[in-house]
């Protein structure tokens, strides 16, 4: 944050709990059975600002122990908690108004919070922050003042605020569980039968300070030796060394960890956006930071014969050629051969219907369109090679996927779970991060990956995006574009997935030619949102080489279908 702000503090009380007298104290209260519970938990900010070199480590799974706490101690019933994981702006907002929709006259109301906090001495306010706002953009954060007032606005049997944080500063390992907390001012006029609580810090240890010799890191880079750099590839490789008195703290490229050699060598390939890329070069010791940068130029190549062609055509008639053909992996998992994993009923259902709609109503012909039906890992790896192998730069693809997911807190990752996996081993878990590495890799103009399972969210670039400004049919679809759609974010889809029935309901119903996925994700979500405690989400896939384009869903009508 900035150097010129401090840290705001306006204790009106200066006492120090354990963790078994703040369950004591918030059920003498009177927190129970008739509790609801708002929990927001933002660790990954790296994806969405290159501003924050860190993450807020760890914040999701001290937000579930936080909410396991709510449920065994003090009887909290675990559908009256709503858990929002890397949460945004909109996000809080949402979970405040579904409250409101749901509270009972005597119910009392916990928000608690683990992230990054914000404070303005100025402004005599703080703030919420977001995973996808930089520290300079307090107008998109959540003021307290705001929370503070919406939660009053809504409050029946009393409200305790308790954030897991501290203003201006990480958290680290400590917790408000384990470390105890500060009570502190509700920052909101007239506030009846509310409480706040921030988390109380251990003292810092005394800071080493560094040897007079010691220096800041010296990074050399290699590669590219100008410092701009014009370029058609969609990516660049970065390489250089690093060199330091002390241990690298941190070393960081385009805002993400980098690793380094022993003898400090450092390489990264970075995906590039349109027009100018401007890449930081990163290094932290114990004597301080050192910066560099390069500038990668990447310059659109001429566009194709066909595409000018098209654009025109689109232009003058409101007509769209398709130039390739679609193909389409669809993947139902409802029995596992372990005899620990839970069977579904509805997955392989679901991917027979997404099959009937896709190759019914749209352009997808039925033998580029491959039906897995309780796959292994392997059938499914072996099925994604098969279609690289036929797939051309003009084609599309689309994945689908229904069946059991995972994320596991200790790797921070992602799964999808095939039939022969096992519950307590994760030798047959097919990891998210090689579905995106394919999708990275696919030569397909258009790649799209919908997710009836928990999918993780370090997936997206950016999650929950709101509509654009309208782009022409023709745009979309002749840029390239690496786009997920998935059911939630980290929480526990269920076996009969309104999603997928919504999904199917709209794509049937569809009456336009041409139909962009993104308008498509925002005709589903509001009524999934209205009905069930979750929260769909639809963006760009991190790193995967999306040129700002969408997956668009060509209806079948003979006179505006033509294949080259």
């Amino acid at each position: 944050m900035k150097k010129a702000l401090v840290l705001l503090t306006l204790l009106s009380c200066v006492q120090l709990y354990a963790q078994d007298n703040l369950t004591q104290m918030l059920a003498a209260k009177g927190y129970g059975k008739n509790t609801r519970a708002i929990i927001v938990a933002n660790e990954d900010y790296q994806s969405y600002s290159p501003v924050y070199v860190e993450n807020e480590e760890l914040a999701i799974i001290r937000a579930e122990k936080f909410q396991q706490m709510l449920i065994k101690k003090l009887g909290v019933l675990p559908e009256n908690i709503q858990f929002y994981p890397d949460a945004l702006n909109t996000h809080i907002k949402l979970a405040i108004t579904k409250l409101e929709r749901e509270l009972p006259n005597d119910a009392k109301i916990i928000f608690y919070y683990r992230g990054k906090l914000f404070t303005d001495e100025q402004k005599s306010d703080t703030w919420i922050i977001p995973v996808d706002v930089s520290d300079e953009e307090t107008f998109y954060m959540f003021s307290m003042k705001d929370l503070c007032t919406r939660l009053n606005s809504i409050n029946k049997g009393g409200v305790t605020i308790l954030l897991d944080a501290q203003p201006n500063i990480s958290a680290g390992s400590s917790t408000i569980l384990e470390n105890g907390y500060l009570a502190d001012e509700v920052p909101f006029v007239g506030a009846k039968n509310m409480e706040l609580y921030k988390l109380k810090l251990p003292p810092p240890p005394a800071k080493e300070q560094p040897p007079v010799t010691v220096k800041k890191p010296l990074l050399t880079i290699s590669q590219p030796l100008q410092k701009s750099n014009n370029t058609g590839e969609p990516t660049a490789i970065i390489k250089g060394s690093v060199k330091s008195d002390c241990r690298i703290e941190v070393m960081a490229i385009n805002g993400q960890e980098s690793h380094y050699s022993e003898d400090g060598q450092f390489m990264a390939r970075v995906v590039l956006d349109e027009g100018e890329n401007i890449i930081a070069i990163e290094a932290k010791n114990c004597a301080g930071w050192t910066r560099d940068y390069v500038i990668f130029n990447l310059i659109t190549p001429e566009p194709d014969a066909d595409d000018v062609a098209d654009s025109t055509l689109f232009a003058e008639t409101n007509t769209l050629a398709e130039q390739g053909k679609n193909f389409a992996v669809v993947i139902g998992v409802s029995k596992y051969t372990d005899p620990v994993m839970p069977d579904l009923f509805y997955p392989i259902f679901d991917a027979r219907k997404v099959v009937e709609v896709i190759t019914s109503f749209y352009t997808f012909d039925r033998k580029n369109v491959l039906l897995l039906e309780n796959p292994t890992k392997g059938r499914i790896l072996h099925a994604l090679d098969s279609i690289d192998n036929v797939i051309t730069p003009k084609d599309n693809l689309l994945i689908f996927y229904a069946g059991h997911g995972n994320w596991d807190e200790k790797s921070s990752m992602g799964y999808w779970l095939p039939s022969d996996a096992a519950a307590r081993l994760l030798d047959n878990w097919l990891m998210n991060s090689i579905i995106t590495h394919y999708v990275s890799l696919s030569r397909a103009r258009h790649t799209l990956v919908i997710a009836d399972a928990c999918f993780g969210g370090s997936i997206f670039r950016t999650r929950a995006i709101q509509p654009e400004e309208e782009k022409s049919i023709a745009e979309m679809y002749l840029k390239t574009s690496k786009k997920a759609m998935t059911s939630g974010d980290l929480t526990e889809v269920p076996d009969e997935s309104l999603f997928v029935k919504t999904f199917i309901e709209q794509l049937s119903s569809n009456k336009e030619n041409y139909l962009p996925t993104e308008k498509l994700f925002f005709s589903i979500k509001p009524s999934i949102v209205k009905e069930i405690d979750m929260i769909p989400q639809f963006g760009t896939i991190k790193n995967a080489g999306d040129q700002g384009g969408d997956f668009i869903f060509f209806r079948k009508q003979e006179q505006q279908v033509i294949f080259r």
